[in-house]
C-alpha cells in the first residue's frame, strides 16, 4: 500500500516516500479496529491527530483543569517497536502535570521534528485515580518511519529473468535494485556481498527510510560496478517517486499560479484522479490495484474545528465538514493505493481463428512496429501504445493495441463485425500472465454504396474524393478509419462519424457518412513591434472551403474546397500584400494547384537604397502516395516571374549595389521534394520537416537573371516534458547560389544572408548584425553584400509562459550561421576583425552565434 498527499501541507511533507504512507494508513485502519472504532466492511478515512477531551460542561470539576492521570505509548504498526523513552524526552506533558491543549501540540510538533514518525496521535480520555480524583489519560500513538531491512541486488538474463547471484558475464545488463521492505513483508532474498555493503553503501538495515540516501546508494553502486568493468550497470531504488503527482490533476499550485483564480476542491475531479492512478498502475502490470482518496484538513485546521465543535466529530473532523466550502489549497487529498503484484506478460494465444493461421496472428502481435492509436477514456485523448509483448510488463493500453492490432488484420480483409474478447489468466505464483485472444470472426463484407449525410454548403465531391473505399471493393475498416480522418483534416466540419448499414444484397453493406459543417471563414486584425520593422499592422481575410464557381453568383462563395487568402501589412519599414488561392483537387484530381499575386516594399534592406518587388507564382505538386511512409513526401514546381527595382539609390553607395539599379526581371522555375512527418502544422512537438529546393533562372526562361540556386532545410522536433508542454527543435539551413556563368554576376537581392527570424535571430536580417558588433559574411564599404555559400542553425526550447499558457508561449534558444563569399565554399571565413564578437564563450567574427530569451 502506498499514499499520496497534497494540499496545503504539501510543501512540508508531501515528498516524503509513498512507502511511508503505506504503513502509516494500515496501521491507522489496524489501530482502530483493535479500539473497536471501525465499522466492517466499510473504508477508513486518514487518522486524526488529536481528540480534545471533554469540555468543562461535561465533568464535574470546579476549577476547570485536570491532572495527566496516566500516559501510555503505542505505534501503529503491527509488530514494529517503538523508543518509549525517546518519545517522553521530547514531550512536555508528564503524568501528575496539568493538561494542557497549548502543550499538547507542542509535543505533537516536538515529535513530528525528529523526523521519526509519519504521523502521531495524541488521544486524551478521562480517567479516575484509585483514590477517585478525576483526570486524563493521554494515549500517544506513533507511526514510526519505514526502515531499511534488506538490501537486494539481482541482474537480469537474457530471457528477462532475474538471477540472485552477483557473477554475471560483462555482456549482461546489469538490473541492480535496492529494495526497501517492511517489517510485516518476507525478508529472504540475497543480500549484497559484505564487502560491497562496507564499502559503497549508506543505507543499511534499520536505517530510517531516506529518498536522498537511496539515491546515493544507487550512485555508488553504479560506480562500483562500473569499476568492475561492468560499463552498462544501472541502478534504480525501487521506491514510488514523484512520478505520481505528475498523474494527478489536483495539485498545489506552482508559483505563478499565485495569482490566479482560487480553485475549490470538487469531488468529481478526486474522482478522475483516482481513475488516473489506477490507470497508471494497470499501465505498469499492477492488475489487482486498488486506489481510494480522501480529502482532510490540515492537522492545526482539524484541532481548531474540533475544539470549536466537540459534539460533532468523526475521528477528529466534525460532521459538517464540506470540502466544497474550503480553498482547495488549504485541503489534503490523500490516495491510498494497494499496489498488488505486478504482472508481465506471459504465453500470447488464439483460438476461434479460421481465415487466418495462429501463427500469422501471433506474428501480427509480435511486430513491434505496430504502433497504434489508442484512445484513453481517461485522459480523454489518443496515446501510442505498443501491443503486448512475451516477457515484458503487462499494460491495459498494450492489450488494447495487441487487440486492435488483430481488429486491423481482419478488417482489412472486410471482416468489419470482428469480434476481439481478450482472456486473462494471472499467476499469482509466478507474476507472470497469460493472454488468450477469443475471435469470433462473423462474415465477409463488401462496399454497397457510398451516402454522405449532413452537407448544407460543401459540395458533395469534396467529401467524396477524400474516401478511400469503392462500391464493390472489400469493406476495409482500416481504410474507413483513414477515410474519416481525411474527412476531419479538411477542418470543415465540427463532427464526422461513419457506420455501416445493412442491404437487401447479401455480404454487402453500404458506407454512411455523417457530417455536421461548420464556419470556414477568417477575418482577423493584429499589430505588432520589433527590431527590425518597429510597428506593423497586419488584416487578414480568408476562406478555408472556398469556391471560385460562386464568386460571382453567391456571398461568401463556399463550398468548393478551395483556400483563398488575402493578407496585408503596414510598417514604418516596410510594406506586403499577398493573394493566394489553392486548390487542392486541381482537374479533380490529387494535384495541387497554388496561384499567388505579390508586392514587397521595404526601406530597412540597407542604408544605401529601397527596394521594391512585384509578381506572381504558380505551382503544382502532389503526395508520393497516399499510405505511410509515401503520404509523407510530395514534390513540386513552381514558376515564379518577378519584377525587382532599387529605388532612391545613395550616390555614395557601393559598386555593388550600384550594378544593380534599375528594373530587372527574374523569371524562375523551382522543383522541390519535402517530407513532413510533424504532428502540427501550427505547432509541432514531434516530428521531422525536410526540403531539398533546386532553382534556375533565366536561360529559356527569359529574364534578365541567369542565376540557379540549392536550399536545403531540415527540422525535427521533441517533446521532452509532455506534461508541461516543453518543446525541444533543431533547425539546419544550408543554401547555395552562382551565375550560370564566370561573367554572370548575382543581384544584390539573390545573394544569400543571415539574421532574422528565419536563421540567427539578434542580428538584422540583411545588415547582418548587432549594435556595437560585427557583421555576418562580406561587406564592401561597410555593408554587406551577402554571399555564395550560406549556413545556420537554431535550437530552442519553448514552453506555455505562465498565467497565458494557451495563447503565449516563450522561448529560449541559440542560433548560429554563416555567409561566405564564394558558392561551395563551407571553410571558415574571418570578416573584420577588429570588430569580433564574444557570445557563448567563443570568438568568432566569421559567423554569428546568438542565445536568447523570446515570448511570443
Amino acid at each position: 500500500m502506498t499514499g499520496v498527499h497534497m494540499g496545503a501541507v504539501f510543501s512540508l511533507r508531501a515528498l516524503v516516500f509513498v512507502l511511508i504512507f503505506v504503513w502509516a494508513g494500515l496501521s491507522s485502519a489496524f489501530a482502530q479496529e483493535k479500539e473497536g472504532e471501525s465499522t466492517p466492511g466499510k473504508s477508513q478515512t486518514r487518522a486524526k491527530t488529536f481528540v480534545p477531551p471533554p469540555t468543562a460542561s461535561d465533568r464535574p470539576t470546579t476549577s476547570g483543569q485536570k491532572k495527566i492521570l496516566e500516559i501510555e505509548y503505542s505505534s501503529s504498526l503491527v509488530d514494529v517497536p517503538i523508543n518509549e523513552e525517546k518519545i517522553r524526552q521530547n514531550m512536555q506533558s508528564a503524568k501528575g502535570e496539568w493538561y494542557s491543549q497549548e502543550t499538547v501540540d507542542k509535543d505533537i510538533e516536538n515529535l513530528y521534528a525528529t523526523g521519526d514518525y509519519s504521523n502521531v496521535q495524541i488521544i486524551a480520555s478521562d480517567e479516575t485515580s484509585e483514590s477517585g480524583e478525576l483526570g486524563y489519560r493521554l494515549s500517544v500513538i506513533v507511526s514510526p518511519k519505514v526502515s531499511i531491512s534488506e538490501v537486494e541486488v539481482k541482474r537480469k538474463r537474457a530471457d528477462g529473468g532475474l538471477d540472485d547471484q552477483l557473477s554475471v558475464d560483462k555482456e549482461d545488463l546489469l538490473d541492480l535494485k535496492l529494495k526497501a521492505l517492511t517489517a510485516n513483508e518476507e525478508r529472504g532474498a540475497q543480500a549484497l556481498t559484505n564487502a560491497f555493503k562496507k564499502k559503497e553503501t549508506v543505507t543499511k538495515a534499520g536505517d530510517i527510510l531516506s529518498e536522498e540516501r537511496l539515491r546515493r546508494d544507487a550512485v555508488a553502486m553504479e560506480d562500483f560496478y562500473r569499476d568492475k568493468g561492468f560499463k552498462d550497470a544501472k541502478v534504480t531504488p525501487v521506491v514510488p517517486s514523484e512520478e505520481l503527482q505528475k498523474v494527478v490533476k489536483l495539485k498545489p499550485k506552482a508559483w505563478w499560479e499565485l495569482f490566479s483564480k482560487s480553485d475549490r476542491y470538487e469531488e468529481y475531479g478526486r474522482k478522475e484522479d483516482e481513475a488516473r492512478l489506477k490507470n497508471y498502475y494497470l499501465n505498469k502490470g499492477y492488475i489487482d490495484v486498488q486506489v481510494e482518496g480522501s480529502v482532510d484538513l490540515p492537522r492545526n485546521a482539524r484541532n481548531e474545528e474540533a475544539q470549536a465543535d466537540t459534539t460533532k466529530r468523526e475521528q477528529g473532523r466534525p460532521e459538517d465538514f464540506d470540502p466544497d466550502d474550503i480553498p482547495a489549497e488549504d485541503l489534503i487529498l490523500t490516495y491510498r493505493i494497494e499496489e498488488g503484484r505486478q504482472y508481465r506478460v506471459g504465453n500470447l494465444t488464439v483460438d476461434g481463428n479460421a481465415f487466418f493461421s495462429a501463427d500469422d496472428l501471433l506474428n501480427e502481435l509480435q511486430n513491434r512496429s505496430k504502433l497504434k492509436e489508442i484512445f484513453d477514456p481517461v485522459e480523454l485523448k489518443l496515446l501510442k501504445a505498443d501491443g503486448l509483448q512475451s516477457g515484458e510488463v503487462y499494460s491495459v493500453n498494450g492489450l488494447e493495441a495487441s487487440k486492435e492490432t488483430l481488429q486491423d488484420k481482419y478488417g482489412r480483409r472486410g471482416f468489419r463485425e470482428v469480434r476481439i474478447e481478450p482472456q486473462l489468466q494471472p499467476n499469482v505464483e509466478t507474476g507472470m500472465i497469460d493472454v488468450n485472444f477469443s475471435i469470433k470472426e462473423g462474415e465477409k463484407f463488401y462496399v454497397g454504396r457510398i451516402e454522405i449525410e449532413g452537407l448544407t454548403t460543401t459540395k458533395e465531391k469534396v467529401v467524396r474524393r477524400e474516401i478511400d473505399l469503392a462500391p464493390g471493393e472489400v469493406f476495409d475498416t482500416v481504410r474507413e478509419k483513414s477515410s474519416k480522418a481525411k474527412i476531419q483534416g479538411l477542418n470543415y466540419f465540427s463532427q464526422v462519424e461513419t457506420y455501416a448499414e445493412e442491404t437487401d444484397i447479401p455480404n454487402r453493406q453500404k458506407l454512411i457518412v455523417q457530417v455536421k459543417e461548420k464556419p470556414t471563414g477568417e477575418v482577423s486584425f493584429g499589430a505588432g513591434f520589433s527590431s527590425v520593422e518597429l510597428l506593423t499592422g497586419n488584416i487578414t481575410l480568408g476562406e478555408k472551403n472556398f469556391d471560385i464557381e460562386k464568386i460571382f453568383s453567391s456571398f461568401p462563395p463556399r463550398g468548393g474546397g478551395q483556400k483563398a487568402r488575402l493578407q496585408a501589412s503596414l510598417g514604418f519599414r516596410s510594406q506586403n500584400v499577398n493573394l493566394a488561392f489553392t486548390e487542392p483537387w486541381f482537374l479533380d484530381k490529387p494535384l495541387r494547384l497554388d496561384v499567388s499575386g505579390f508586392y514587397n516594399g521595404a526601406s530597412y534592406i540597407s542604408e544605401f537604397y529601397n527596394q521594391q518587388n512585384f509578381g506572381a507564382s504558380i505551382g503544382l505538386s502532389r503526395r508520393l502516395g497516399d499510405d505511410f511512409p509515401l503520404n509523407k513526401w510530395s514534390v513540386g514546381v513552381t514558376y515564379r516571374p518577378e519584377y525587382y527595382n532599387i529605388i532612391d539609390l545613395q550616390s555614395d553607395a557601393p559598386p555593388y549595389y550600384q550594378a544593380s539599379t534599375g528594373d530587372t526581371l527574374k523569371s524562375s522555375l523551382r522543383g522541390s521534394i519535402v517530407y513532413d512527418g510533424r504532428d502540427s502544422y501550427m505547432l509541432a512537438r514531434n516530428g521531422q520537416f525536410f526540403e531539398l529546393g533546386v532553382e534556375g533562372a533565366g536561360g529559356p526562361l527569359l529574364g534578365s537573371e541567369n542565376i540557379w540556386k540549392i536550399r536545403a532545410e531540415y527540422r525535427v522536433y521533441f517533446p521532452i516534458w509532455k506534461e508541461k508542454d516543453w518543446i525541444l527543435s533543431g533547425r539546419a539551413q544550408v543554401g547555395l547560389v552562382d551565375g550560370f556563368s564566370s561573367t554572370e554576376y548575382v543581384p544584390v537581392w539573390d545573394q544569400l544572408y543571415a539574421g532574422g527570424s528565419g536563421s540567427v535571430r539578434g542580428f538584422d536580417p540583411s545588415l547582418g548584425s548587432t549594435v556595437n558588433q560585427g557583421s555576418v559574411g562580406p561587406k564592401q564599404n561597410g555593408q554587406p553584400v551577402g554571399g555564395g555559400t550560406s549556413g545556420n542553425y537554431q535550437i530552442e526550447l519553448t514552453a506555455p509562459f505562465p498565467i497565458l499558457e494557451d495563447r503565449v508561449r516563450w522561448a529560449l534558444f541559440c542560433d548560429g550561421g554563416f555567409v561566405n563569399e564564394n558558392v561551395f565554399d563551407f571553410a571558415p571565413k574571418t570578416y573584420n576583425n577588429t570588430q569580433s564578437m564574444m557570445v557563448n564563450g567563443s570568438s568568432q567574427s566569421y559567423n554569428a552565434v546568438n542565445g536568447g530569451f523570446q515570448i511570443g
